[in-house]
């Protein structure tokens, strides 16, 4: 099996386990923590991640870990799963894929919007409103700044672009007039 299937397989584990978007978001935080702490520890990141070191050695490290802290039950699952599986060095790339993963599951479309400038949130939430009509389904908006656009926005929904900018707009005039 691909390492790509693998990590989805976690990742779509984690998702299917929690219901609520709000949930979501604090197991994720809660597994970002658990990464960045095991990243900058070398010698926890060696110990958690070496096919040296057994795995029951590995359970008890983790359940201290996990004993200090308020760790959501299914966040801790797939902690546990992950060392029994000797799979922990995974952590990192099923967090990429989480968000994904989580929005494929629960039926929500996620867009990458750039734009010019900072939108407000009026603007923000007629655009929601706007996708969320036109897709029949609850979106996410990830909204960054672009400098190179003049203005207007430019929408990614997978590989597919919608480009309403201005440079856009520019760009298809220029290609109308090419070919006269």
């Amino acid at each position: 099996m691909s390492r790509r299937l693998i990590i989805r397989r976690y990742a779509r584990g984690l998702a299917r386990a929690v219901d609520r978007e709000a949930e979501f978001e604090v197991c994720l935080e809660q597994l970002g923590l658990l990464a960045d702490l095991i990243k900058t520890n070398p010698t926890l990141n060696y110990a958690l991640t070496s096919a040296f070191i057994p795995v029951r050695q590995k359970k008890q490290m983790v359940e201290e870990i996990l004993k200090g802290q308020i760790f959501d039950p299914r966040a801790a699952s797939l902690v546990r799963l992950l060392i029994e599986k000797e799979k922990m060095g995974l952590l990192p790339e099923i967090l990429d894929e989480l968000p994904g993963v989580w929005a494929e599951e629960k039926g929500i479309e996620v867009f990458e919007i750039d734009s010019a400038v900072d939108l407000t949130e009026e603007e923000k939430s007629e655009l929601r409103r706007t996708l969320e009509e036109k897709w029949k389904r609850p979106v996410r908006l990830n909204f960054r700044l672009n400098p190179d656009l003049i203005g207007g926005l430019v929408l990614k929904k997978g590989n597919v672009y919608y480009d309403v900018s201005v440079r856009g707009g520019l760009m298809k005039l220029k290609e109308i007039v090419s070919q006269r």
